[in-house]
């Protein structure tokens, strides 16, 4: 992704600590990159630049079967 693609409030498949998970994007760093948080453990984590970024979860939600394949389709 690109950091000019990425919205405040938006969800993402984001690599946390070596897997995939969904983050929802809740406000930006002063110094670069983002602070969101981990929808499965709660957490706050800080995503610094886009390359971490994979895909956006559609509105409605998709399960973590659907974000795997979403992930799978995307050339790096």
């Amino acid at each position: 992704m690109q950091k000019q693609n990425i919205n405040v409030g938006s969800t993402y498949i984001v690599k946390v600590s070596g897997t995939l998970a969904k983050v929802r994007i809740t406000r930006e760093h002063d110094r670069g990159g983002w602070y969101g948080t981990n929808l499965a453990t709660g957490r706050e984590v800080r995503i610094r630049t886009a390359a971490r970024l994979r895909a956006e979860v559609p509105a409605q939600g998709i399960t973590n079967e659907e974000a795997r394949r979403i992930v799978d389709k995307i050339e790096f």
